[in-house]
C-alpha cells in the first residue's frame, strides 16, 4: 500500500512515474582501429552481444555504435524476430552524427602485374593507364551479371567495381552512347522488326569481340520505355560488320536502328571509369579515376531483417553491396534515417510487407535499380501499411536497370512520399501500384534521358488502384526532344480514380496524361510552358480495346483480383462493381477544373477521347501575367517566381519544403545533425 501511495503522489505531482534506463551502448571499432574498452571489433560481434543482453533483459535499450571509419561486411548483417526492441526503446544501429562511419560490402583489391598479352590488346589510349588486379573467388562466376529483362527479378550482379568516385562500368562499345542495329536485317526477316535473338552491327569487326566469353549487348531493342541486357552467345562476320546472337530474344523482338551497345568488351576500355575481367584467369583490368584504389562488391546485402520490430538505422553511409543495401522483410517500425545510401548494385532500401516504417532524411544515390521500394498494407481490406519516404534526396538511380526502376516504387495501401528531391536519372521518379498512396510536396526534375513513352510519376493497367493523391509537387524540366516523348504525371492504360491537384508544372512535356482512364480529378494545378496541359484519350475504344475485351488481359485480371463487390469496396469506390457494364472502354467522368495555364496549350482529346465525356470548369489563364513571364518560363527553377500568376484567381502555388530536402547539397553529402 505504501508503494501505491508513493506512486500516486508522484503522478499527481506531474513527474514521470517510470524512468527508462539509459541505453546500453555497444561500440564497434572501424577497420584498422582497436576496440574501445568493452567494445567489439565487428558489427556481427556487436549483434551477438546485443542478443545476449536482450536475453537477460527484454526491455533494455540497446545502441550499436559504429566508430568513425570503414566497417566491412562480407556476408551482410541479418536480424530476425528475436532482434529489434520496443516502441519505447528500439534497437539502434548508428554511426557518429557527422556521417563518418561507412558500412560497405566490398573488398579492396591488390594490384598485380599486367599480363603483356592483355596489355597488347588494350586500346592505344589505355596503355599505361589501365591497372591489373586479382579478383576474389566470389567474383569469378562465368557471367558477371544476370539478364536484365522485362518483369525479370532484380538479381544482383556477381560483383561490381568501384573507385574513389563511385561505381565503375564494364567497358562498352561504343564507349559513349549507343550504336544502332543495322537497318533492314534482323532475325525474323521483317523490315518492321524481328522476333528472333540475332542482329547485325555495321562497323564492328569480328576481331574486336573474338576473345570475349562474357560479352553482353544492351539497349532499347524495340520500345523506348524498355531497356534490356542479354549475353551474346555467338558472333560472326557479316559483310562489313558482325552478326551477333543473344541467348534470348528481347521483348517483342528487335527493330532496325534500335539503339544498342556491347558491354564487357576489352576494345571499349579506352577511358577512365571502365573495367574488364579476364574470365579465365580472374584478373580485373581497370582504369580508375584518381588513384589506384579499386574495390569489388562481395556482400549481397548489407543489412537484412525478417520480422524485426522497432529498429533504427541512423547516421551511416552504406555502400557497395552487390544487391540491396537494406532489405526489410515483414516486421514493424523499421526506419532508416539521417544516412547516405549508395552506390549499390540493387536497391538502396526495400521495405516488403512491413508496417509503419520507411526512410527519412536520407540521400539515396547510385543504386543499380530502384532507390526505395515501399510495399505494405492489405489491398483487399484497404488496410494501410504506413510506409513512408520523407525529406530525402534521390538521384542517379536506375544505374543498371535504366527503365522500370523508379526512384520510389509504391505498392499496397497507404504509402507516403513527401518533401523529397528526385532528380537526374534515366528512369521515372515514382511508380504507384495499389490504393491510397500520397505523393506530396516533392520536387521532380531532369529525368527520362534516353527514354520515350514514359512518365515522371507513373501508374497504369489497373481500374482498382484508386484513392491515390499526387498533390502540391513541383515538376520541372522533364522533356523528350527529337523523336522521344515523355510525360509528367502519366496515368497509363486506364488508370482511374487519381487526384492530381495543386501541382506546379514548369517546362514539362504533356504534364498530365490520362490514357483511357476515368474518374480522375485534375484540379487547381498551375501549368507554365507545359503543353498540352492535360491529355485525355479513350484508347480502350481504339488500339487498346483488347485490354478491355480480353478476360485474361492484365487490366481485367487486376479487376478480378479485388473484392469490388464487398461492402467496404462498394462504400469507397461505388463505381467499380458495375464498371464492366458501364462502357468500360470509354474515358469518362474525369474532372478537369480550376487549373491555371500560362504559355501552355490547354487540353488535347485524341484516340476517341471526348471533351463531352469529362467535367470541365473554371480553367483559365493568369489574370495579371508578369511582364517577364516568358523569360522566367525559360530559365527559372523557383516556384516563387510564378506566385504572381495566381493573383486574382483564387489559386495558390504549391508550398514545396525546400529546406527539408536540402536540394542544394552536393549529391552524397551526409546530413548535418
Amino acid at each position: 500500500m505504501r508503494i501505491l501511495l508513493v506512486l500516486a503522489a508522484t503522478l499527481l505531482c506531474g513527474a514521470p512515474a517510470l524512468v527508462l534506463a539509459a541505453p546500453v551502448e555497444i561500440t564497434v571499432a572501424a577497420e584498422g582501429t582497436r576496440p574501445a574498452p568493452g567494445g567489439v571489433s565487428t558489427l556481427g560481434e556487436a549483434l551477438a552481444e546485443a542478443r545476449r543482453r536482450r536475453a537477460r533483459d527484454r526491455g533494455a535499450a540497446l545502441v550499436i555504435a559504429l566508430g568513425p571509419g570503414i566497417h566491412r561486411l562480407a556476408d551482410g548483417l541479418r536480424l530476425g524476430r528475436q532482434d529489434g526492441g520496443s516502441a519505447a526503446a528500439p534497437l539502434t544501429i548508428r554511426g557518429p552524427a557527422d556521417g563518418s562511419a561507412r558500412l560497405v560490402g566490398s573488398r579492396r583489391l591488390t594490384p598485380v602485374p599486367l599480363d603483356p598479352a592483355l596489355a597488347a590488346r588494350l586500346p592505344a589510349a589505355a596503355r599505361g593507364k589501365v591497372r591489373a588486379y586479382r579478383l576474389p573467388a566470389s567474383a569469378r562466376a562465368a557471367r558477371f551479371q544476370a539478364p536484365i529483362v522485362l518483369d525479370g527479378p532484380r538479381t544482383p550482379p556477381a560483383f561490381e567495381v568501384f573507385d574513389d568516385e563511385g561505381a565503375m562500368h564494364p567497358a562498352r562499345w561504343p564507349s559513349e552512347g549507343f550504336t544502332k542495329v543495322a537497318g533492314g536485317k534482323v532475325s525474323g526477316g521483317k523490315i518492321s522488326g524481328g522476333t528472333g535473338p540475332a542482329f547485325t552491327l555495321a562497323g564492328l569487326t569480328p576481331g574486336l569481340v573474338r576473345d570475349e566469353p562474357d560479352l553482353w549487348a544492351e539497349g532499347y531493342w524495340r520500345w523506348g520505355w524498355l531497356f534490356e541486357a542479354m549475353p551474346v552467345v555467338r558472333a560472326a562476320a557479316e559483310g562489313e560488320g558482325t552478326r551477333l546472337t543473344l541467348d534470348r530474344a528481347p521483348y517483342e523482338g528487335i527493330l532496325p536502328d534500335a539503339p544498342v551497345r556491347l558491354v564487357h568488351v576489352l576494345a571499349g576500355l579506352d577511358r577512365p571509369g571502365a573495367w574488364w575481367r579476364d574470365v579465365r584467369t580472374g584478373t580485373l583490368l581497370a582504369w580508375p579515376r584518381g588513384g589506384e584504389a579499386v574495390e569489388v562488391s562481395v556482400a549481397e546485402t548489407l543489412i537484412a531483417t525478417e520480422g524485426t520490430e522497432h529498429l533504427r538505422i541512423a547516421a551511416l553511409r552504406l555502400a557497395m553491396a552487390r544487391g540491396d543495401l537494406v532489405r526489410v522483410q515483414g516486421g514493424r517500425d523499421v526506419v532508416v534515417e539521417d544516412s547516405v545510401l549508395g552506390p549499390s548494385g540493387g536497391r538502396g532500401a526495400a521495405f516488403l510487407g512491413v508496417r509503419d516504417g520507411g526512410v527519412r532524411r536520407c540521400d539515396v544515390a547510385g543504386s543499380g535499380a530502384e532507390g526505395v521500394v515501399l510495399s505494405g498494407g492489405e489491398r483487399r481490406t484497404l488496410d494501410p501499411g504506413g510506409l513512408f519516404l520523407r525529406d530525402s534526396r534521390l538521384t542517379a538511380y536506375a544505374r543498371r536497370w535504366e527503365t522500370q526502376a523508379p526512384a520510389v516504387a509504391l505498392d499496397g495501401v497507404g504509402a507516403e512520399v513527401s518533401g523529397s528531391f528526385i532528380h537526374d536519372s534515366p528512369a521515372y521518379a515514382i511508380h504507384l501500384r495499389g490504393n491510397d498512396h500520397r505523393v506530396t510536396g516533392n520536387e521532380v526534375t531532369r529525368l527520362l534521358a534516353g527514354a520515350t513513352d514514359s512518365g515522371a510519376i507513373y501508374s497504369g493497367r489497373d481500374w482498382t488502384a484508386r484513392g491515390n493523391v499526387i498533390a502540391n509537387n513541383f515538376l520541372h524540366d522533364i522533356r523528350g526532344g527529337g523523336e522521344r516523348e515523355v510525360k509528367g504525371v502519366y496515368l497509363d492504360d486506364m488508370a482511374s480514380g487519381f487526384a492530381v491537384s495543386g501541382n506546379l508544372f514548369l517546362r514539362v512535356d504533356q504534364p498530365v496524361f490520362i490514357g483511357g482512364g476515368r474518374d480522375n480529378r485534375v484540379e487547381g494545378n498551375v501549368f507554365v510552358a507545359s503543353s498540352p496541359a492535360i491529355h485525355v484519350d479513350s484508347r480502350g475504344q481504339t488500339w487498346a480495346r483488347d485490354a478491355i475485351t480480353d478476360p485474361d488481359s492484365q487490366l481485367r485480371a487486376a479487376y478480378a483480383a479485388m473484392p469490388v463487390d464487398s461492402p467496404l469496396w462498394r462504400a469507397r469506390y461505388p463505381g467499380l462493381p458495375g464498371l464492366l457494364y458501364d462502357r468500360p472502354a470509354v474515358a469518362s467522368g474525369n474532372v478537369l477544373s480550376d487549373n491555371l495555364l500560362a504559355l501552355s496549350e490547354p487540353f488535347r482529346f485524341t484516340d476517341g477521347g471526348q471533351a463531352a465525356e469529362q467535367v470541365q470548369a473554371r480553367n483559365r489563364g493568369p489574370a495579371h501575367p508578369p511582364a517577364d513571364l516568358a523569360a522566367l518560363a525559360r530559365t527559372s527553377v523557383d516556384p516563387q517566381d510564378f506566385a504572381a500568376l495566381a493573383q486574382g484567381t483564387g489559386l495558390r502555388l504549391p508550398a514545396i519544403p525546400f529546406a527539408r530536402m536540402r536540394r542544394e547539397r552536393a549529391a552524397g553529402a551526409p546530413f548535418a545533425r
